[in-house]
């Protein structure tokens, strides 16, 4: 009788798992198939629309994801995205600098961005929310210092290709989104400062007596939020083919949803870069179909907060014994 409690313990603690771990997943294919009865969504250029309008911002919330992985929030993203944009795009039509030459210099740009969020936090012991909300109100001085409010366009149309191009039926952001996607998940699953992630969020002061730098873990999680948020906010500079100080404004509450919707824990420790891919696709995949309803776009404002709510509430449900 004991073995048989036991055994059954054990399976639903499996199954439990199991359902916390890919419940994104499942729903995403029952969205997908209850959309797929509009003949308007199940078109084959307007699912390589929801593919294309989901990558840069699952890119983003990759770079997020490191972040609240080690148990920290990142608020800055939105402003270095606005940054990339603006000092990109001015540094390629006011400057002449070969768009090779500019991409590397607003990646520099985003490295020491992080370099300085992950000191606040680490050294200054500032909360991570505090020190990245500062952050952020700081970049966003600095970008309308920069441009004087206004938009910088005039980048050449080659640029756009990154945003707008395809490679047979796929669009190029999407390719770029499964190699980003491909290579951090074999950073996170195979190499050693990539499982430190989940060591960090998971127990601190384990990981500290086990020996890792969790200083260096800490900072290199905000160095990588910046880098990747370069990589999305190029890509949305490329689909308006303008450098705009506010490109990012709207995007935080989307990435934060994007992570907690994929299974990432808010406190740390849990989370698979799988599950930000599905996550952004079942948010594009909401706000396509109710566009296509013709619902008024500011209830898709409500659906995501709606959504973000029941995740969390289910995601502090799951914690309890």
């Amino acid at each position: 009788m004991n073995d048989y409690k036991t055994k059954s313990k054990k399976y639903s603690g499996g199954m439990k798992a199991l359902l916390s771990d890919w419940m994104i997943a499942f729903l995403f294919v029952a969205l997908f198939a209850l959309c797929c009865l509009n003949s308007n969504f199940r078109t084959t250029n307007n699912i390589m629309n929801v593919l294309r309008q989901a990558s840069f911002v699952a890119i983003i919330a990759m770079g997020e994801f490191f972040v609240i992985l080690i148990g920290e929030m990142d608020m800055s993203i939105t402003s270095i995205i606005g940054m990339v944009s603006i000092f990109f795009a001015g540094f390629v039509v006011n400057n002449g600098m070969p768009i090779w030459l500019a991409i590397v210099i607003v990646l520099l740009m985003s490295v020491v961005i992080g370099v300085l969020n992950g000191c606040l936090v680490v050294y200054g012991k500032m909360p991570s929310f505090i020190a990245t909300l500062v952050i952020m109100n700081m970049l966003k001085g600095i970008n309308y210092i920069y441009s004087d409010g206004l938009p910088i366009s005039g980048l050449p149309n080659s640029f756009g290709q990154l945003a707008l191009g395809k490679v047979g039926i796929i669009p190029v952001a999407v390719i770029l989104m499964i190699v980003v996607a491909v290579i951090l998940y074999i950073f996170t699953a195979h190499t050693a400062i990539g499982r430190s992630f989940f060591a960090v969020g998971g127990n601190k002061e384990a990981s500290k007596l086990s020996g890792l730098n969790v200083n260096f873990v800490a900072i290199l999680a905000f160095i990588m939020s910046g880098v990747l948020s370069t990589i999305g906010a190029l890509g949305l500079t490329s689909k308006t083919q303008s450098g705009n100080v506010t490109l990012g404004d709207a995007l935080l509450f989307d990435v934060m949803t994007i992570c907690v919707l994929g299974g990432t824990s808010l406190t740390g420790g849990r989370g698979r870069v799988v599950g930000i891919v599905i996550g952004a696709l079942f948010l594009q995949v909401i706000s396509n179909i109710m566009v296509l309803m013709g619902i008024n776009t500011y209830w898709q404002w409500v659906v995501k907060g709606i959504i973000l709510v029941v995740v969390v509430l289910i995601d502090s449900y799951s914690k309890k014994d």
